[in-house]
C-alpha cells in the first residue's frame, strides 16, 4: 500500500488540524492553531500599532475577512508577548446573566489568574463600575516575573449590541448600561454616581488614581454596522479617532494563506486556480474573501484525502462558491434526522438571518426532545458546522461562522415554504373530503326517503296517491256508452252527426 493509500482519512469537516489538515475551513484561527494563520501579517502589524497607541481602537470589516483569526492567531500573541493580558468579552444580554459590567470585571479577573496577580488584593468591591475596577490606586496586574500587565480588553461581535440586545425592552436597557460604562471608561471619566459618592465622602478620592490610563479596549464589528456605532459618538467621542478597515486578501496574500499551510500538498499553479476560483476572475489581483478560500481549500483537502491522492490536483476543483457552501451544509446534516435541521435553522438564526447564540445545555436538551443521537451537538461542532464558545463559564452555542447564515435562511425558507404548501394542500383536502363525506351524506338521506317515498329533509310524504272516487254500479248500459264514446267516429258520434 502506497504513503498515500496509508495516510489516514479524514471525514469531511473534522476538527483535526495539522500537517495534513492545515486548513480551518470557516473555524477561526487561534493562539493553538496560528502556525497555520498566513497572509495578514501587514494588517496584524498596523492593528498593534495602533492598539498600543491609543485607549481605544475599532477594527471594522465585512464578514468573512478574517477578524476574529487576526485578533486571537495574530494580535493576541503578538502583544502578549509584549506585556499585554488579553481579555475576550462578547456580553451576554439575557436575563439570566449579570450586568455587563460585571461580565466583564469577571473576565478580567479570570484571565488575571491565568497571567499573574494584583498587587493590592482586595480592593475591588461588588457593585463598582468598570471605571472604579481599573482605577484603584497602585493596584496593577503582574506576572510571576514581576512585569507589569496591561489589560487589553477585546469585545469581538461587538455588533450584537445593534441585534442580539435590541430583541425587547430588557435587552435595550441593559445595553444602554453597557455603553454607559463603556464610554466611561475609554474616555476615562469618573462616572456620575462616583462623583456623587466623592461629594459625600472626599476622603474616597485618595483610593483612586484618576489619570491611569493603563489598560486599552479594542472593538472588532461587521462593516455594515458603522452606521449604528457612529450614533455611539456623542457618548464614546473617541470611537471615531483610530479605526482600522480590514479590506479582502490580495491575491499575493491569498496565495501565501494556500501555499504556505499547505506545503506539499499544493503546488504553485494548482494554489493560482484556487485563488482564481474563489476570487472569481482571471486576475490573481482580485480580491479574495479568507473564509471562503479556507472553506475550498478544506474541502478540496478532504477529497483528496477520501481519494487517497498525494496532493489536490486542478480537476479536484468544479462548482461555485454558493454549491460548496450549501454542500458543505448539507453534508454537515445528511445522517441527521430533519428534526435536527429544524432546530439549527430556527434556534441558530434570527429572523432576519443574523446568527444566534444559545446556552449549550438549552441547545442539547432540544436535540434530546427531538430524538437526536446524545452526541449530535459534538459531531456537528467537528464538522464545523457549529461551534461552542464559553462566556463567563457558560458554554454558548452558534453557527460556525457568518457566511453560513446566507445558506442556513435559504434552508430555512425553502422549508417554511414547503410546509406552508403543504398546510394549504392539507387544508384544502381536507375541505374537499368534507364536501365529498357531506354530498355522499345527502345523496344517502335522499336514497333513503326516496325508498320511503318522501323527502328526506322534512320528512313529509311527496308522492301521495290522491283518494279514489267511490266506484259506482256498473250497468250494462254505462259500460256501453263508455265504450262507445271512447273510440273516435263510434255510435255517439255518429248520433250527434245527424
Amino acid at each position: 500500500m502506497n504513503a498515500a493509500v496509508r495516510e489516514q482519512v479524514v471525514p469531511p469537516g473534522a476538527a483535526t488540524v495539522d500537517d495534513r489538515n492545515p486548513w480551518l475551513g470557516l473555524a477561526s484561527f487561534t493562539e493553538e492553531t496560528r502556525q497555520y494563520f498566513f497572509g495578514r501579517d501587514e494588517e496584524v502589524a498596523e492593528l498593534a500599532r495602533r492598539v498600543q497607541r491609543k485607549l481605544l481602537t475599532v477594527l471594522f470589516g465585512q464578514s468573512g475577512l478574517g477578524k476574529t483569526s487576526i485578533l486571537r492567531a495574530g494580535l493576541v500573541p503578538r502583544l502578549r508577548g509584549q506585556g499585554y493580558c488579553p481579555v475576550y468579552v462578547r456580553i451576554d444580554y439575557g436575563r439570566d446573566s449579570p450586568e455587563p459590567a460585571e461580565q466583564i470585571k469577571q473576565a478580567i479577573r479570570l484571565n488575571a489568574r491565568r497571567s499573574g496577580e494584583w498587587t493590592q488584593v482586595g480592593v475591588a468591591v461588588e457593585g463598582e463600575s468598570l471605571w472604579e475596577f481599573l482605577h484603584h490606586r497602585d493596584d496593577v496586574l503582574r506576572d510571576e516575573s514581576g512585569r507589569t500587565l496591561i489589560p487589553l480588553l477585546i469585545f469581538d461581535q461587538f455588533e450584537e449590541i445593534f441585534t442580539l440586545a435590541q430583541s425587547d425592552d430588557f435587552g435595550r436597557a441593559r445595553a444602554a448600561r453597557f455603553i454607559a460604562e463603556l464610554a466611561d471608561l475609554v474616555e476615562n471619566r469618573p462616572p456620575k454616581e462616583f462623583e456623587a459618592k466623592l461629594e459625600e465622602d472626599e476622603s474616597a478620592a485618595e483610593r483612586f488614581d484618576f489619570a491611569r490610563s493603563d489598560y486599552r479596549v479594542l472593538i472588532a464589528l461587521r462593516e455594515d454596522y458603522l452606521a449604528p456605532l457612529e450614533g455611539l459618538k456623542q457618548a464614546i467621542p473617541s470611537i471615531s479617532q483610530n479605526r482600522l478597515r480590514l479590506a479582502p486578501m490580495t491575491g499575493t496574500q491569498a496565495l501565501a494563506a494556500v501555499l504556505e499551510p499547505g506545503k506539499g500538498l499544493v503546488t504553485q499553479e494548482v494554489a493560482e486556480a484556487i485563488v482564481r476560483f474563489v476570487a472569481g476572475g482571471a486576475e490573481l489581483a482580485n480580491a479574495v474573501e479568507p473564509s471562503l478560500l479556507s472553506l475550498i481549500c478544506r474541502e478540496l483537502n478532504d477529497a483528496r484525502l477520501a481519494q487517497g491522492r498525494k496532493e489536490i490536483s486542478l480537476d479536484l476543483l468544479a462548482g461555485s462558491h454558493a454549491s460548496i457552501l450549501s454542500s458543505f451544509y448539507e453534508r454537515a446534516l445528511a445522517d441527521q434526522p430533519p428534526a435536527v435541521r429544524r432546530i439549527i435553522e430556527d434556534d441558530l438564526l434570527t429572523e432576519s438571518g443574523f446568527r444566534e447564540n444559545v446556552a449549550e445545555e438549552s441547545l442539547v436538551k432540544r436535540f434530546t426532545d427531538a430524538g437526536a443521537a446524545p452526541d449530535t451537538l459534538a459531531v456537528l461542532v467537528n464538522r464545523r458546522l457549529l461551534r461552542i464558545e464559553e462566556r463567563l463559564d457558560v458554554r454558548r452555542v452558534e453557527l460556525t461562522h457568518d457566511v453560513l447564515c446566507g445558506v442556513v435562511k435559504a434552508s430555512r425558507d425553502w422549508r417554511q415554504e414547503r410546509e406552508a404548501r403543504e398546510a394549504t394542500e392539507r387544508l384544502l383536502a381536507e375541505q374537499k373530503a368534507r364536501e365529498v363525506a357531506a354530498h355522499h351524506a345527502a345523496d344517502r338521506r335522499r336514497l333513503h326517503g326516496a325508498r320511503r317515498g318522501g323527502d328526506p329533509r322534512s320528512g313529509v310524504r311527496l308522492f301521495q296517491r290522491p283518494a279514489r272516487a267511490p266506484r259506482r254500479a256498473r250497468s250494462p248500459a254505462n259500460a256501453c256508452t263508455r265504450r262507445a264514446g271512447a273510440r273516435p267516429g263510434g255510435a255517439s258520434a255518429r248520433v250527434s252527426q245527424r
